[in-house]
């Protein structure tokens, strides 16, 4: 606690104190800003896909718009893998998200990119109830027994997902 008398007895220019000077308005960096909030595919995300799209937000600085990755490890605390592909496909269909680079193969993570494909999707209602519908099929998929099947018709289904929202080809490592 001894450094807030020092802090306290600083003074500024104009005889201003330190600590009444840091009160003022500080202007947040361009960056930092939230794109599609209110748009018309923001309103279908799930609250975790919001909190995984920020989760993703925390880790841009501006300069790594396409080099982002968050693993399971990362949110193992919060939420189960199950559920953290769910909202991350959500993002990647309503088109918040790009897939830069698929991983799991050879230990590498994968890699996605802050997109701004909801503004097209956005002028689309259409289509984002097309992916709306899709994404709800896989979700009763994975709920049903199978295994080679399912998983190729999941795949599918994502990949049905992907040409509806126009997302750009992914990069093979």
């Amino acid at each position: 606690m001894g450094w807030e008398k020092n802090y306290k007895k600083q003074k500024g220019p104009k005889g201003k104190k330190q600590n009444e000077r840091k009160k003022a308005y500080q202007p947040k960096l361009p960056f930092r800003t939230v794109e599609g909030i209110g748009s018309l595919p923001w309103e279908k995300l799930d609250m975790g896909a919001i909190g995984v799209l920020m989760k993703f937000y925390g880790k841009f600085n501006g300069y790594n718009r396409y080099d982002l990755s968050i693993t399971y490890r990362e949110v193992k605390h919060k939420l189960s893998s199950l559920l953290f592909t769910r909202f991350i496909w959500q993002l990647i269909g309503y088109g918040f998200l790009d897939i830069r680079r698929m991983g799991r193969l050879e230990r590498n993570c994968s890699l996605y990119g802050i997109s701004n494909r909801w503004s097209e999707l956005s002028e689309e209602p259409e289509k984002l109830d097309e992916i709306e519908k899709l994404l709800n099929q896989i979700e009763l998929l994975k709920h049903q027994p199978g295994s080679q099947r399912k998983r190729m018709k999941i795949w599918e289904l994502r990949h049905t997902i992907l040409k509806l929202g126009r997302h750009p080809k992914i990069s093979n490592p």
